[in-house]
């Protein structure tokens, strides 16, 4: 898996793939004005880049995305 594909996912996606592939998330940060409330993070907030910063280490910027306004369709 290239590092690229990680992109678009959500937080907690991204993750799991990262260290089955032997990264390790050094630090993830958010972008925007917008946060998840607590405990939303692995599923809201979407990778939207990410940095190499040592051997095997990757910082996050996640995105938060909001997804309550949107319709369910019944």
């Amino acid at each position: 898996m290239s590092l690229d594909e990680c992109l678009g996912l959500p937080l907690g996606e991204a993750k799991r793939l990262l260290a089955a592939d032997g990264w390790q998330i050094w630090r993830y940060s958010f972008t925007g004005p917008l946060r998840p409330l607590p405990g939303e993070e692995e599923e809201a907030a979407r990778v939207v880049r990410l940095r190499l910063v040592g051997a095997d280490q990757v910082d996050l910027v996640v995105a938060y995305v909001n997804t309550h306004h949107q319709r369910k369709e019944v």
